[in-house]
């Protein structure tokens, strides 16, 4: 094979498959760092320095608009196309579409950013600092389920039943890297303190309330089959890659996106894993909605990119 053809078929056998995943339009500059969707189409992203941007056809086109609440927002629930939820310095509500919105609660008066939050019903769990909080009258009140405790560092929830939930994550120093991890057992009421000695977590996900996947600071991913109690090694990450969040199609298909801007894929349960894509200019995804039909990642700088593999009638 002459020199030139070989260099070509080397290099579309290293390339993500670009037509896997497309740009979406419309997103301006927004530096997103939560998406979410209430249904097939209808879908909510926060933005830092207080925007925020909709969608109404899946994630394939985008409007940001100007929230108001003067913070740089970390987390979107869309519970239906009127019905949006913000929240950092607190929790916020709009009926309108996010024309206009209201704390929910009183959690801007507490310390600490609200990183993630959980949904059923009138149950509201929520990650303010190192607290878990619970709201059982749809976050007019809040009560403390895990109390901060020194040590411990968590930034994700994870709910994969109404009563089993987790929450992760770690922090890295010039003492190590730690890695945390808590479950409830009856939503969010009370939590138990689970062994982690694998360094941070940085996005994790569970198939249901005993198996679950975490990748690390150090670019391995773990995977429990006895509900946290222990964690097996399954690979390494290709590219040393930092994984901001991690979502999944069936127990054989996750998906993750990273900081330098790739969504990695791994058809085999998380013991390997390839880029499908990267963004040309390496601007970090943030955060991925698999929830309702076509996967879409958020990240920096209007970075919003749409799975254009699936389909009305099926995935793929």
């Amino acid at each position: 094979m002459p020199f030139l053809h070989a260099m070509i078929a080397m290099a579309a056998a290293v390339l993500p498959a670009s037509d896997d995943w497309i740009a979406a339009r419309g997103t301006g500059t927004c530096s997103a760092t939560d998406v979410d969707f209430s249904d097939t189409r209808q879908g909510l992203a926060s933005c830092a320095f207080s925007d925020a941007m909709t969608t109404n056809d899946g994630g394939l086109t985008w409007s940001v608009f100007p929230t108001g609440l003067q913070q740089s927002l970390v987390f979107a629930h869309a519970q239906s196309a009127s019905e949006l939820y913000l929240a950092r310095l607190g929790v916020y509500r709009s009926h309108d579409g996010g024309a206009s919105w209201t704390e929910v609660g009183n959690l801007s008066s507490h310390f600490g950013s609200v990183f993630d939050m959980h949904f059923d019903g009138t149950r509201y769990v929520a990650l303010q600092g190192g607290n878990v909080l619970y709201s059982e009258d749809s976050g007019a009140n809040w009560q403390t389920g895990f109390a901060a405790q020194s040590g411990v560092y968590l930034d994700q929830l994870h709910f994969p039943s109404s009563d089993v939930g987790y929450a992760t994550g770690g922090i890295t120093s010039e003492q190590g890297s730690l890695g945390s991890v808590v479950r409830t057992q009856d939503a969010g009421v009370s939590w138990t303190l689970l062994p982690f000695a694998n360094g941070q977590i940085t996005a994790a996900d569970f198939l249901d309330p005993s198996h679950g996947i975490v990748a690390t600071l150090s670019s391995n991913v773990y995977a429990t089959a006895d509900s946290g109690a222990s964690w097996q090694l399954l690979g390494t990450l290709p590219n040393t890659a930092y994984l901001t969040d991690i979502g999944h199609r069936s127990d054989t298909h996750w998906y993750g996106t990273d900081v330098s801007g790739c969504i990695y894929e791994s058809r085999t349960g998380g013991t390997s894993w390839s880029a499908t894509y990267c963004d040309p200019s390496g601007r970090a995804l943030a955060a991925l909605s698999l929830q309702k039909a076509a996967g879409v990642a958020v990240g920096n700088d209007g970075l919003v990119v749409y799975e254009n593999r699936i389909f009305p009638d099926g995935f793929e």
